[in-house]
């Protein structure tokens, strides 16, 4: 997602792409995705590449893969040569969206999970966001992954059957129960984003009231604030009130049912949940 900006913040151009994940793309399918969106963005504000005085973008894996500090940033100037330049990773911009630039905590779990936060002395420190197959728990993949385990557990009789067992073997039109396992292995392989598009069910599960999806749900709260403990404790937060802590990404279009137990979660960790104020993009 991109802004262009004048002088005075008013918008002069907002554009959403594909995914431009820097560790699937390789070099340079990332160096020709920045080029081809910068480009198309400035052409929808009518701005030339030299008409650029700054931009800062905030990118996943930037920091996490060895040589990104330099070919990214390379691949932004390559197109945008005279601007203040700041890169950073997308953790930072969900922060500065959601907090408005202010001390606290925001938590993100869309397709995968990651916290960040900053203290009022300019300290930050940031957690999870390790790997969609492995970790980012709490985000919408790990979320898939606990229906997985449900669904396995209710076809071969170690659980009672659900509304998540129906539901799982409608949305991948499942005839037989023993062929999930290689249908979902190969189908994982070809399309990481898979899991992540997984969460709906147990979401659908969830509001009809299914326990074992509620229940996926209130572990998922459990391991956000997990993330914002962590962080809690590196960071020098006044101790009189609560570290004001908001969040970000697509889970939270799930509203009250990752909502209601995430602020009873943080609440008990001493936190206070707010609304975020603003978009990364806008942070």
């Amino acid at each position: 997602e991109w802004l262009l900006c004048g002088h005075t913040g008013a918008v002069l151009a907002h554009r959403t792409f594909g995914g431009c994940n820097y560790a699937f793309l390789g070099e340079e399918g990332f160096r020709a995705l920045m080029r081809d969106s910068i480009l198309a963005l400035l052409a929808d504000g009518g701005v030339k590449p030299s008409d650029v005085t700054a931009a800062m973008l905030g990118l996943t894996v930037y920091g996490e893969i060895p040589g990104t500090e330099e070919s990214i940033p390379a691949a932004i100037r390559s197109v945008l040569p005279d601007c203040r330049l700041e890169v950073d990773n997308d953790s930072v911009a969900g922060w500065g969206g959601s907090l408005a630039g202010r001390p606290g905590i925001n938590v993100v779990a869309g397709t995968g999970s990651v916290a960040y936060g900053r203290d009022g002395h300019g300290n930050a420190y940031r957690t999870g966001g390790w790997s969609l197959f492995f970790a980012d728990e709490g985000s919408c993949s790990w979320i898939a992954r606990q229906l997985i385990t449900e669904f396995v557990k209710q076809a071969d009789g170690r659980r009672p059957r659900s509304a998540i067992y129906d539901a799982l073997r409608a949305e991948l039109d499942i005839t037989c129960d023993q062929y999930f396992s290689g249908y979902l292995q190969t189908s994982v392989r070809n399309d990481s984003s898979l899991l992540a598009k997984l969460q709906p069910v147990a979401l659908r599960a969830a509001r009809q009231g299914d326990p074992a999806a509620r229940e996926i749900y209130a572990r998922a709260a459990e391991e956000l604030t997990e993330m914002a403990l962590a962080i809690r404790a590196r960071l020098d937060f006044a101790s009189d009130r609560p570290v004001p802590v908001s969040y970000s990404g697509g889970l939270f279009r799930a509203e009250e049912v990752i909502l209601d137990p995430l602020r009873a979660c943080m609440e008990r960790g001493g936190f206070r949940l707010t609304p975020p104020a603003y978009s990364p993009a806008v942070g």
